[in-house]
């Protein structure tokens, strides 16, 4: 009997070792993919630009007061490498951004907020490092335009060129737990809040640039 039972721990502890050590590979080596939802602020300072009309006179005062919140949806995937981790982003965001614009054309000076709305598919990748579930990354993110309307257009001698592409980078910390993926990024534009925005045929002198910071979720329906 004791021959029988000490046969039986000699065959269990090498398989529950294998088990163990199959379950630990599998992680370091999975892959998941599903959603994902973001939400955060553009991070703006105040800024001031100027409207002239054809004599080369001021006729508005237009400062970047601020940002309404982003918001991002859409599907995430993720393959870690042992110590490494690779992980891809497809999101729609909304944001917007608002302006002060104070008129010189009238005798009563009154300012009137006017607000921009833009639509973006952004798609991104994000290399870095993992170590029990805590990661940090940094990556390349494609904006593509997909929507835009302004009320800046009812100025006088206001024009706009979009570009329909634009760029950036993102760099992120984040924390896998379970199906869950947590993540805090900051996502570095290049552009500015007024590359498309000219007044005739000058370029406004805005310099700020729509980067943003924010908190991310994903769920993945493969783990």
């Amino acid at each position: 009997m004791k021959l029988f039972i000490s046969l039986a721990l000699l065959l269990t502890i090498p398989f529950l070792a294998t088990s163990q050590y199959s379950k630990k590979a599998r992680e370091n080596y999975a892959s998941r993919y599903g959603i994902k939802i973001l939400g955060g602020a553009i991070l703006t300072h105040p800024e001031n630009t100027y409207v002239g009309n054809d004599k080369d006179q001021a006729i508005h005062q237009v400062t970047l007061a601020g940002s309404s919140p982003q918001f991002s949806a859409g599907l995430w995937g993720q393959k870690r490498f042992g110590w490494l981790y690779a992980e891809g982003n497809a999101l729609v965001s909304r944001y917007g951004m608002k302006f002060d614009v104070l008129s010189y054309v009238s005798d009563w000076r009154d300012i009137k907020t006017m607000e921009e709305k833009f639509t973006y598919v952004d798609l991104q990748v994000i290399g870095g490092l993992i170590s029990n579930g805590f990661r940090i990354g940094v990556g390349p993110v494609m904006h593509i335009l997909a929507g835009h309307n302004s009320e800046l257009e009812t100025l006088e001698s206001y024009k706009q060129n979009l570009r329909g592409i634009s760029y950036g980078f993102s760099g992120c910390v984040g924390y896998d737990l379970g199906r869950f993926s947590f993540d805090v990024k900051y996502d570095k534009a290049f552009r500015t809040v007024g590359d498309h925005i000219y007044y005739r045929n000058k370029k406004s002198l805005f310099l700020e640039t729509p980067d943003a910071l924010v908190i991310s979720v994903a769920y993945a329906i493969s783990n």
